[in-house]
């Protein structure tokens, strides 16, 4: 019942109400959604405010139907709603909420949209009338077209003509032709781009971007992109020395190389890998994946072989997801020798028999202990078998 009462309170309160029209003449007028809230705004206090004894609202009763606006917001969109012609402030006392707000121009010229649109709603006595406001309208609209775009044009130079003087400045031209010599070419508009943001957005210096370009082009670094991205890694690393940028290149640039290199390159152990898993390991994301196991992580050849016989035994479509949560397992826990892997292994089998005697695990129980894990064979060996029978 108690909730019966507060829907009617919803209806007591009325709802806010803005004509259709404003949203189907709203780009011709230039209200953006803003604009048509605060009309909601003013259309929601008219009608919640009686009596309405004299023509327009003020800001105080706005402000006080609509608590969420503040006067700062309010008095920006109605200078813009007066700029558009949309509205007209009174001033009818010395504060601000003594102004008075009449939408009657609104009105008018949605008037005058609707009669150009639909003439047949205007009285025959006044069809030469309605048709001269029409034709006025329209020839308003065109010489505003012209006005805009010679605003555009106007617009478009200044760009030209800041460009230019920014292309003849001296750092700019500097390294312009520093790049230009270096790479044999004249500067392409991404590298022209990519300078402006260099020299003005990260705030390098000429001298210290002709240091890090030449580093980057000893390692055949021309990708304007990827010239960027290690421009935005150096500003990260707060690096502003030229010791600190051979660092860097040495460590991070030089060390993604040749770990590129090293994944292209013919690798036995990773063949090995493959052959034993039956995985293709052709693919360079695998390759890199198996290198993070050996290099980053730290485990040997015979560690990582053992999480893939692990992976064959204990899964039927397993990949190198298994492998790699296995590993990461082992060196969350420090396991770094197969003396390591075996002894947890046992612990683990102990741990399923005691387990299952005690009666926690019927399951496990009645499970021989030589099916906790299957026997694996090798895929080569698995085909040797399959010819000798």
């Amino acid at each position: 019942m108690q909730q019966e009462n507060v829907i009617l309170e919803f209806y007591r309160w009325s709802f806010a109400a803005v004509p259709g029209i404003i949203f189907h003449y709203a780009k011709e007028i230039d209200l953006d959604i803003e604009d048509i809230g605060l009309l909601a705004s003013l259309f929601y206090t008219l009608e919640t405010t009686r009596p309405l004894i004299q023509s327009g609202i003020t800001v105080g009763q706005v402000l006080q139907v609509c608590p969420f606006l503040t006067k700062q917001k309010l008095a920006s969109r109605l200078n813009r709603l007066k700029r558009l012609e949309v509205v007209v402030l009174k001033d009818e006392g010395r504060s601000f909420n003594d102004k008075r707000i009449c939408i009657e121009p609104l009105m008018d010229k949605l008037a005058l949209l609707v009669t150009r649109d639909h003439p047949y709603f205007a009285r025959a006595d006044k069809h030469s009338e309605a048709g001269d406001n029409s034709q006025g309208l329209l020839n308003e609209y065109r010489e505003r077209i012209v006005q805009l775009e010679l605003q555009l044009e106007e617009e478009k130079r200044e760009r030209v003509v800041n460009d230019l003087a920014y292309h003849a400045n001296g750092n700019y031209k500097k390294v312009a032709d520093f790049i230009s010599k270096k790479t044999g070419n004249l500067l392409s508009v991404k590298m022209a781009s990519e300078l402006k943001k260099w020299l003005e957005e990260m705030g390098y210096t000429p001298e210290f971007l002709l240091c890090m370009l030449e580093l980057c082009f000893e390692r055949n670094i021309f990708n304007p992109r990827h010239i960027t991205e290690i421009a935005q890694d150096i500003k990260n690393y707060s690096i502003n020395t030229v010791e600190g940028l051979e660092i860097y290149f040495k460590k991070y640039v030089d060390a993604e190389k040749n770990l590129t290199l090293r994944t292209k390159r013919f690798d036995p152990d990773i063949i090995q890998f493959g052959t034993f898993t039956g995985i293709d390991m052709n693919a360079d994301a695998r390759r890199k994946m198996y290198h993070k196991w050996r290099y980053d992580w730290g485990f040997t050849h015979a560690m990582i072989m053992k999480a893939g016989e692990l992976m064959c035994q204990r899964t039927k479509n397993g990949g190198l997801e298994y492998i790699d949560s296995v590993l990461h397992d082992w060196m969350s826990r420090e396991i770094r020798s197969l003396d390591d892997v075996e002894r947890e292994l046992r612990e683990m089998k102990n741990r399923s028999r005691r387990d299952g005697s005690s009666g926690l695990s019927k399951k496990t129980a009645n499970k021989p202990a030589s099916a906790e894990y299957e026997t694996y064979i090798p895929p080569l060996g698995l085909e040797e078998i399959k010819t000798k029978v």
